[in-house]
């Protein structure tokens, strides 16, 4: 923790920076001795106040007994009076009798006055902001900065005059009046407002962001709104500053512009609400916006500022409505959405008492500097946090999304790889075994035409005969291969129906143990493998059960052809099949290879193919497994798979028995 010793240091070492300023900007009563203009001179005490107009008293003498002494700044509204219309400011200062014309400009700041003013220098009229005729125009937003012109100041006394013309009860001097370098005055105020001009620019480079962000991806809701929140955001801001006499000559128009942007905050903001939180509109919305509608419309035929602080006024009144459906907004979603609107909570409570402070110092109910355009920063950056994340969010999702897409097209066309590669093996296959019984055709035509009759031709005969055990039919090969392809469009079909939940299964009784002898038979001559290592065992062997024959051998020879497929021909093979508790049980185990527990996590999945080093050298879709899984859960069924790497497989399948009608 700090220490109260260094937390004095800190203290006076503040106080000590700050003390040339405290010290330069220290109050003078009027009447005093301006030795130089080096240094700033504050004019707050003894300045004379009268109600009333007389050009007379813009001279440099006039009877002070009906003048009453003021301190300044004294703005507001009078409690014994009404001084709406004329009245004046008489201060006067002096210049030593050595005084010498300055060699930079000399100027006094007056602050902002309400509302129309002009500046009398020893008699004569310096500068003047708006008019009373022909037309009334006012402007009680610009800072009155006036240059003094050297030959009108002279050694002794000289006497400032200022003629006030109040359109509405609100009169007086806002801040003491400050003679000093003409550069540093208007220095000081643009310093004073830099930071709200770069919000300004901020809140609308913002708004451009969001705006070109919902065209482009194609979401005009929340991003469309939000923008607009932002640029009129920026626009409001930015007529408060100094850019108000740049954007605008007129100050009326210039005023009526920044009520009605002021006006279409809410609404743009309450409609940004329900689009991000994806909710209805309401009655009492409809009825918000109707009003502010008509506040805006009436809004365009106001020019004047008695009527410029109805507008102000009607508008802070409804102002609650607009907060109450945002609180509703976020009641009504409860905890649901706490995460998605965390950030536009924290900016909601940083911008309240900003709003509150501005309103209350438009309708100069209070006389502090505008705080809005830096809670407004707060609030706009946490909602671009929020939807940032949500882009960044989506963008990653949609990042995935493509992944995804790339994926499976690759496993597609991996499919499609493996589907020409069987077939063109097929085809391979069919040509030889066709070639094979042309040869053994031409053989045995040529065997008669030669007629041996020798003794030892029966023993060679027979040893033909003998040797042709061990050698495939090639007419058996080609129906077996032709058979295989057939599978093949038949599965890939199936699973489809199996997936669009269309298949209509086929019931039947038929032996277990003959069909699965069936099914090895089937998987052994396409595979060219003859296994002795294969067992099968059907409890009780003569079991006969009535279920779809299709099915239950679609299943045994996905799973027969994978381990005859991923193990050494010499590694056993186990097939069992047995009723047990109402459901059908087959269970194929090998002693292969086994699978990681990554391979274990994916291998039912579409088009995917365990053994990634070997799975180009084995034959296949990568359906086989999805096929056996979609079935088993078509049927009602689970799939349940135990294994290793370098401990095999065991396959599961458990089916519920249907009753024989």
């Amino acid at each position: 923790m700090i220490s109260k010793t260094r937390i004095y240091q800190l203290v006076f070492g503040f106080a000590f920076v700050l003390l040339p300023t405290i010290i330069s900007l220290a109050a003078e009563p009027c009447g005093t001795m301006i030795t130089s203009f080096e240094r700033p001179v504050v004019l707050k005490t003894d300045w004379l106040f009268r109600k009333g107009d007389n050009l007379d008293w813009r001279d440099e003498s006039v009877e002070e007994s009906f003048w009453v002494k003021r301190s300044v700044p004294d703005y507001g509204i009078s409690k014994t009076e009404n001084l709406t219309g004329y009245h004046w400011y008489r201060c006067s200062f002096y210049l030593p009798d050595n005084y010498t014309t300055p060699v930079e400009p000399i100027a006094i700041q007056l602050g902002r006055i309400r509302d129309i003013d002009e500046f009398y220098l020893n008699g004569t009229l310096i500068d003047k902001t708006g008019s009373v005729l022909p037309k009334m125009e006012v402007d009680f937003q610009k800072i009155r900065i006036y240059s003094l012109p050297t030959h009108l100041l002279k050694p002794g006394l000289n006497v400032m005059a200022i003629r006030i013309y109040a359109a509405t009860n609100l009169n007086g001097l806002k801040e003491a009046p400050t003679i000093a370098k003409e550069r540093l005055l208007r220095e000081t105020v643009f310093s004073k407002e830099a930071f709200a001009m770069v919000c300004g620019y901020v809140f609308i480079f913002m708004g451009i962001y969001f705006l070109v962000g919902s065209i482009v991806r194609g979401r005009a809701g929340e991003n469309f709104f939000f923008a607009l929140f932002s640029i009129f955001m920026g626009i409001y801001v930015l007529i408060r500053t100094q850019h108000r006499d740049i954007l605008f000559e007129s100050f009326t128009w210039s005023y009526v512009s920044e009520l009605l942007v002021l006006i279409c905050l809410p609404v743009f903001f309450i409609n940004f609400m329900h689009q991000y939180l994806k909710m209805k509109r309401n009655v009492v919305l409809l009825v918000y916006e109707v009003f502010l509608f008509a506040l805006f419309v009436i809004t365009l035929f106001f020019r004047t500022p008695k009527t410029w602080i109805l507008v102000i006024a009607l508008f802070n009144y409804a102002l609650p409505v607009a907060m109450g459906l945002v609180i509703y907004l976020f009641v009504n979603n409860g905890k649901a959405n706490i995460a998605k609107v965390k950030y536009i909570l924290i900016g909601i409570a940083s911008l309240l008492p900003t709003i509150l402070i501005d309103s209350l110092s438009a309708l100069e109910i209070i006389s502090m500097p505008g705080t809005l355009y830096l809670g407004f920063l707060i609030f706009l950056v946490m909602i671009s946090i929020q939807l940032s994340n949500d882009i960044v969010l989506g963008l990653e999702n949609f990042i995935e999304q493509e992944k995804e897409l790339i994926q499976m097209e690759r496993v597609k066309t991996g499919f499609l790889i493996n589907l020409s590669s069987e077939f063109k093996s097929g085809m391979e296959k069919i040509k030889k075994a066709i070639d094979n019984i042309s040869t053994n055709s031409a053989k045995n035509t040529s065997k008669e035409q030669t007629k041996v009759s020798t003794k030892s031709a029966p023993k060679k005969k027979a040893k033909t005969k003998l040797g042709s055990k061990h050698e495939l039919d090639p007419i058996k090969q080609a129906e077996d291969h032709i058979s295989y392809m057939s599978y093949m469009v038949e599965e890939a079909i199936l699973l489809r129906k199996l997936e669009d939940r269309t298949y209509i299964p086929f019931y039947e009784t038929f032996s277990v143990a003959e069909l699965i002898r069936n099914c090895v038979s089937s998987v052994e001559n396409h595979l060219e493998q003859h296994r002795k290592t294969t067992s099968i065992e059907v409890k009780p062997n003569d079991l006969e059960i009535y279920f779809p024959k299709e099915l239950l051998f679609c299943i045994l020879r996905n799973l027969v052809e994978n381990a005859y497929q991923y193990t050494d021909p010499k590694t056993d093979i186990s097939i069992e099949f047995f009723n047990r508790d109402g459901f059908h049980q087959l269970i194929v185990m090998d002693e292969g290879m086994g699978l990681s527990q990554l391979e274990m996590e994916t291998i039912f999945q579409k088009f995917v193919r365990g053994y990634r080093d070997k799975k180009n050298e084995i034959p296949g879709a990568g359906i086989g497994l999805t096929l056996v899984e979609a079935t088993a859960k078509f049927l009602g069924g689970t799939v349940s798979l135990k294994s290793s790497e370098g401990m095999g497989a065991k396959f599961t399948i458990r089916i519920p028995e249907k009753p024989k009608k």
